[in-house]
């Protein structure tokens, strides 16, 4: 009570003694701290600016433990001195060690308390803290030897104080977001800290607790790590106002408006984004493991769950799309895309052996190949399914002069139109859809049309984690809107983001809006000719609720490109039978 009415209306404290100090000629400052590492930048940076403002020759030196020497060296101008003996949380005789090392008490003006709290409440919102980043730590990320390849994010699961134990996050919290984590299967966590009291063994975690000196961990997050997330601690307050220029998103949780949130002021760091998650109620544990994933990566497609983590149930009323309008020239190959030869058997048997007898099929062929295919269908004897033909338009081919140079397919994006006016559409409430060039796709995908019909989604996609610089489409979001982008549309890949399989399922109510929606043409480079063609995902727009799974790429994506990757794709075969 009474420290809360003399910061209002009793004269500042700190300015009392700098007054005199300043009268009395003081040249040298001498400040004891025992206390935390947060308040070399929360306070005690202040304190220093104070003393330049009044004692702007005077030498500052610090007392302090051994733990706390590398913070106070990235305060500038000031000189440190370790006090051996010291210990947090101990009552410490300022004087008698400053005796002890070797100081004259007389030359010195000591303060023995300082109170950032009490003393520095006029820097809120007004004094931006820089703790001075020696280029000389740089490079001592290079020590841990992490693994290329990889997106890293620092964890300090605890503030490890001797008080405020509420501060810390639940551990069941953090396991549960590592689990969200996971799905990414690119990301890795550095778990920070000097104590490891609190086990974690999810695989995706590397435990630095206890290996990280303070550069250390400072050299990770600033040259290695994209985010991290912190509890109201020392690390946090440091980092925060390390004054370097850095890309980092910093999530951090609160049970209240402290710290860095009170000082109510920006990072000197101009690439740093503070996402601050408050708990209701001061209970920390209100804050979900999902919010923190979105804070994390607020731009990243959310991915429902993982596709083994999703129930299966019985195909009905479902129908297989197979989009196969094209020819296998690319191959080296004559005939229709679909009678490719792996293994001795032909891409669209690989597909019609893993449709149920029961569940109708649709081919979309084109006027190039519709001849062949049928033939072979009605030589297979349909393989003993239920199948319809649905053919796409032609439309003219241009050369670079945009002269007329023949006819090619209008794209898979007739597929609405081709569903809408066909008899299954009668029959059927959901339809899934497969590309031919993909013999690991599932054309009958129980637990992808599990989930969409659970979610009461217009089009649930099925994707599979990126490699950067891949050439596929990308699920990207935009003003709450699934859309797939082209890899050729320069969309930026600083996070962890999914890559579009061609494989999905659309409803019955999407393929009616679908196929009453004029859907854009796009030019598209073919050799030396150029072509327009119509798009599936461009009526995405339409659908009122997407829906994403994500699947492990080995069990589901290996499409045929041309003839040096077919031995990959034959292993990959191999390994499923």
């Amino acid at each position: 009570m009474f420290r809360t009415f003399a910061r209002k209306f009793l004269p500042n404290r700190l300015d009392w003694m700098l007054k005199r100090a300043a009268k009395r000629g003081e040249r040298h400052v001498v400040l004891g701290w025992n206390r935390g590492l947060g308040d070399i930048a929360l306070g005690l940076y202040a304190i220093v600016h104070r003393i330049r403002q009044f004692l702007p020759e005077a030498k500052i030196t610090f007392v302090t433990r051994p733990g706390l020497k590398d913070g106070f060296s990235m305060l500038p101008g000031v000189e440190c001195l370790v006090a051996p003996g010291w210990q947090r949380g101990k009552k410490v005789d300022i004087k008698q060690t400053i005796k002890e090392l070797g100081l004259n008490v007389k030359q010195l003006y000591i303060v023995e308390n300082p109170s950032p709290t009490d003393w520095c409440q006029w820097q809120r919102g007004t004094l931006v803290p820089r703790l001075r980043w020696d280029t000389g730590y740089e490079d001592r990320w290079k020590r841990f030897d992490l693994p290329e390849g990889f997106t890293y994010i620092g964890v300090q699961v605890a503030g490890e104080t001797n008080y405020g134990l509420w501060r810390n996050w639940p551990p069941e919290r953090w396991n549960e977001l590592f689990d969200r984590l996971a799905v990414l299967g690119s990301v890795r966590v550095l778990l920070f800290g000097q104590s490891s009291e609190i086990p974690f063994s999810h695989p995706m975690l590397i435990d630095l607790r206890g290996k990280t000196s303070l550069f250390d961990l400072l050299s990770l997050l600033k040259n290695r790590c994209s985010a991290a997330v912190l509890p109201d601690s020392g690390i946090l307050s440091l980092l925060y106002y390390l004054d370097a220029s850095f890309p980092l998103r910093v999530v951090s949780l609160w049970c209240d408006s402290q710290g860095v949130l009170k000082q109510a002021v920006p990072s000197p760091n101009p690439q740093l984004v503070h996402c601050p998650l408050i708990g209701e109620k001061k209970n920390l544990s209100s804050i979900s493991a999902d919010r923190v994933f979105e804070a994390l990566f607020p731009k990243l497609l959310r991915v429902s769950k993982r596709a083994e983590e999703v129930d299966e149930m019985a195909i009905d009323r479902a129908a297989c799309v197979i989009l196969a309008g094209g020819q296998g020239s690319r191959l080296g190959f004559s005939g229709p895309k679909g009678l490719f030869p792996l293994l001795g058997k032909s891409l669209f048997q690989y597909q019609l052996e893993k449709i149920p007898r029961e569940m109708p099929v649709a081919v979309m062929v084109s006027p190039l190949n519709q001849d062949e295919t049928l033939a072979y269908f009605e030589q297979h004897q349909n393989f003993g399914r239920d199948v319809t033909f649905l053919c796409q338009e032609m439309l003219p081919l241009l050369d670079d002069a945009h002269r007329p140079a023949g006819e090619g397919p209008d794209g898979n994006g007739g597929v609405y139109s081709l569903l809408a006016s066909s008899a299954l559409l009668d029959r059927c409430d959901d339809f899934l859809i497969i590309p031919i060039d993909n013999p690991l796709a599932d054309p009958a995908d129980q637990k992808l049309l599990s989930h969409h019909r659970k979610q009461r989604a217009d089009v649930t996609i099925k994707c599979i984690e990126r490699k950067r610089g891949e050439s596929m489409g990308i699920l990207i979001e935009q003003k709450g809107q699934v859309r797939i982008a082209e890899y050729f549309e320069g969309v930026p890949e600083s996070e962890p983001s999914f890559s579009y399989t061609g494989q999905l399922v659309i409803s019955r109510r999407f393929v009616e809006k679908a196929a009453a929606f004029p859907l854009p043409y796009r030019w598209v480079r073919k050799k030396s000719l150029w072509k327009r063609e119509k798009f599936l995902f461009d009526a995405f727009p339409l659908a009122e609720k997407i829906e994403t799974l994500c699947y492990p790429r080995k069990l589901c994506y290996a499409p045929i490109k041309g003839p040096e990757n077919i031995p990959d794709v034959e292993r990959l075969l191999q390994e499923r039978m």
